[in-house]
């Protein structure tokens, strides 16, 4: 069976960045493979991100506001929806969107290029980042 470890590459981006992104399908989307499906994608307008209000409130966020999600890999401007919908200190990104339609940048950007420990996927869920007006 597999044993959890602490991984200390997450360990340091947790101490230096005060928020983990989280990434789902959009919620007209049952799965990212349909992102490429306009008519899935319209409903939801543009790109965004989810914060919660107390996050959105400590740093004067209001919503419908255009913010960067920031890190040391760079960085990517969303619209801001404020809700409860997510846990303080959770930055949730819904969907992922061809590069013609975003409002600056991929979520991609954010991300690490190294492997999960198990199954060596994308390490989407173990990056850290802030976000700013």
């Amino acid at each position: 069976m597999p044993d959890w470890q602490p991984d200390p590459e997450d360990e340091r981006q947790a101490k230096r960045w005060p928020l983990r992104l989280f990434t789902a399908p959009g919620y007209f989307q049952s799965h990212t493979a349909y992102s490429g499906v306009a008519f899935l994608r319209r409903p939801e307008g543009a790109p965004y991100c989810i914060l919660h209000p107390e996050e959105a409130g400590g740093r004067g966020l209001c919503d419908g506001q255009h913010v960067r999600l920031v890190n040391d890999r760079g960085s990517i401007g969303l619209v801001l929806r404020i809700s409860g919908e997510v846990r303080p200190g959770v930055v949730l990104v819904p969907g992922q969107r061809p590069d013609g339609e975003t409002v600056t940048g991929t979520i991609n950007i954010l991300i690490s290029d190294r492997y999960t420990d198990i199954g060596e996927g994308a390490t989407y869920q173990s990056t850290w980042l802030d976000i700013t007006a």
